[in-house]
């Protein structure tokens, strides 16, 4: 069942890591990682935004997919905050899903999970973020709409790390073993920043593929 939550991909980095290639359109086995977020959003969110500051791009996006909506940085080139804010912006619901366009592994269940979580904990939480690996994952965590003003108080004030937006969220913190024991997949979290880890994630789908033939 659809609910009210969007989804919002950044999608405006420059892929500087991966030799400036867009991430956003490697791809694994027989999809781009766009089209299978495309694809895994769309069984949750009746509305998704991708962040995407390449007109060519954007006119690629909405040829493959003429539902979602585009939006794009008011703050450009000060990274990913700026993409937080842009797609908060442009999000109808009171409840964003946000994810980074290198993330593989997107699950509507881990995001309908983690809305409940945020749902129905302190009226104060303003995101439930997966924590694994001791580590917050900001990207593949669901926030309530309003912490976009935080992100543009933030940028205005000349700072961009995500980690300072966490650091005034105080998020609720959803642990690897909660997630787990939900049978809830810690993948979520995974990324590619760079061509030898797109090389091993292709070379372990490959042997994935092979194993289900």
């Amino acid at each position: 069942m659809k609910t009210a939550m969007t989804t919002v991909i950044l999608a405006g980095g420059q892929g500087r890591r991966m030799g400036g290639q867009n991430k956003a359109l490697l791809t694994l086995g027989q999809e781009t990682i766009i089209e299978r977020q495309l694809r895994e959003t769309s069984k949750l969110c009746e509305e998704i935004v991708v962040v995407a500051n390449d007109s060519g791009f954007a006119e690629q996006l909405l040829k493959m997919a003429p539902h979602i909506r585009i939006a794009a940085d008011f703050y450009p080139g000060e990274g990913p905050l700026a993409g937080v804010h842009a797609g908060f912006q442009a999000a109808a619901s009171p409840y964003i899903w946000l994810l980074g366009c290198d993330q593989p592994y997107p699950d509507a269940d881990a995001a309908e999970y983690l809305l409940g979580r945020l749902r129905n904990g302190s009226a104060q939480a303003l995101a439930a973020v997966p924590l694994i690996d001791e580590r917050l994952q900001p990207l593949h965590a669901v926030y309530r709409k309003e912490t976009g003003a935080i992100a543009e108080e933030l940028l205005q004030a000349g700072r961009r790390r995500l980690q300072d937006w966490l650091d005034r969220l105080e998020p609720c913190a959803i642990g690897q073993d909660e997630l787990q024991a939900n049978g809830l997949s810690l993948a979520l979290a995974d990324d590619i920043d760079t061509p030898e880890q797109f090389a091993e994630e292709n070379a372990r789908w490959a042997e994935r593929a092979q194993q289900r033939s």
